[in-house]
């Protein structure tokens, strides 16, 4: 049984607590893109962690966490979070990862600072733009360099020559060296060096064998850099679509693809966002439901849920389920709004547009909703739910074509209804 977790909105939909929530099961946790741009909140024995390259599996004892090659790892970020991880768990977590997965180098965060895109496009100025970059023009350094010391410095002597050659004035670049860099970059991952290996074949071998396979996606689909609200996306493939390629396996059987989204609209940074709060009532949801970057504490826009943008998710992923978080946030409001068009130029269209300048000019149509008083935090039973709760799911099951697997009403892991389907 093979499970895809995938993020339909922009980002920070609750695929955290999910992927811990189903990792318990799972045989094999597999992280298959983007690095550490991307922030799951989890919460294990109570304590709360905010992780962003280490795999949901790494919490439980006997599960092997994968960061395959369609991720960009920052050797520094994995090390710190899988000694935390060993700390509080007394064990030290089964990791594998990618031979070819690209590494994140000082010099790539560097590189986001002299050119302003990280400021333009409201990005997490981690260095991930930078180093995708250099993997399509083929100068980026992989895990598996590291096993070599003599490809490593080669790797990175070729690129550090290139940055001196286009940045001859400015000082930190010319003060890079490559033994420097070698040396820290081999300091950081020697605890790892044994977990670099062939993940692909791992994984293929996992899914012949119908293994507990459980792929853990980051970001969300309008951040695909394919797909999402170009140009302010990241710059990896967040959907189903580039799975396959992300893992090294053509056409990847996964009998699940599980969609989250909350039950509003959230999106960090730069970019058009039709169904935006801006006033008091956006800054109620911001606060109720604790709207803040994990990766970067950044205040979080917050508006209605978009069945536009949600619509456009479920093709691109063919979504079989659906997880809905963070519906307790909207108990107290009497009137709920759900965008289920757009208007532009004066016509209705149901469309989510991939150009910013377009989705820019786009107005939200509104269907309306009672909202509930009820805090709903502590239900644990689907039918106890209020009644404008089922009311409110069953519009969007109806809209989408999609049933809803999983509520969550909570950030604690028994926060979670289980829909019987």
């Amino acid at each position: 049984m093979s499970t895809a977790i995938l993020g339909l909105q922009w980002g920070d939909e609750g695929k955290g607590k999910l992927t811990h929530l189903l990792a318990k099961d799972a045989e094999f946790v597999v992280r298959f893109n983007g690095g550490p741009n991307a922030g799951h909140t989890v919460i294990d024995r109570g304590v709360k962690f905010g992780t962003h390259l280490i795999p949901a599996g790494a919490f439980y004892r006997d599960t092997v966490s994968i960061l395959a090659s369609g991720m960009v790892i920052d050797m520094e970020v994995l090390r710190q979070e899988w000694e935390m991880l060993s700390e509080h768990l007394g064990w030290r977590p089964t990791l594998r990862i990618a031979e070819n997965a690209h590494l994140i180098f000082p010099y790539h965060r560097m590189l986001e600072e002299i050119e302003g895109t990280g400021k333009h496009f409201g990005t997490t100025r981690r260095g991930i733009a930078p180093t995708y970059r250099d993997k399509a023009a083929k100068v980026g350094v992989r895990a598996g360099d590291l096993l070599h010391q003599d490809i490593l410095e080669r790797r990175l002597n070729l690129r550090i020559e290139q940055l001196k050659r286009a940045w001859p004035e400015h000082e930190k670049v010319q003060s890079l060296r490559v033994q420097d860099l070698a040396a820290q970059q081999l300091a950081w991952a020697q605890p790892l060096l044994g977990m670099i290996g062939d993940a692909t074949s791992l994984v293929a071998q996992a899914l012949q064998d119908r293994r507990r396979v459980l792929f853990e996606g980051a970001q969300g689909t309008l951040l695909d850099v394919d797909h999402g609200n170009y140009p302010y996306v990241t710059s990896s493939s967040t959907t189903f679509a580039g799975l396959g390629n992300s893992i090294g396996i053509a056409n990847p059987s996964v009998d699940v693809r599980l969609g989250v989204f909350k039950a509003y609209m959230t999106r960090v940074g730069a970019g058009p966002f039709p169904a935006e709060l801006t006033g008091e009532m956006g800054d109620q949801m911001r606060q109720m439901g604790g709207e803040f970057g994990v990766t970067t504490g950044r205040p979080r826009r917050c508006g209605w849920l978009d069945l536009v943008a949600l619509r456009h998710a479920v093709r691109v992923n063919e979504v079989s389920e659906f997880a809905i978080t963070k519906l307790d946030v909207l108990s107290g409001f009497n009137e709920l709004r759900v965008c289920r068009a757009y208007r532009l130029d004066g016509k209705e269209i149901d469309r989510f547009p991939l150009s910013s300048e377009i989705l820019e000019r786009c107005e939200p149509v509104y269907e309306s909703f009672p909202g509930w008083e009820e805090a709903i935090d502590q239900v644990r039973d689907v039918h106890d739910l209020p009644t404008a709760v089922h009311g409110y799911i069953q519009s969007i099951e109806a809209a989408m074509g999609v049933p809803v697997r999983w509520i969550s009403v909570g950030p604690e892991p028994e926060a979670t209804i289980e829909v019987e389907l």
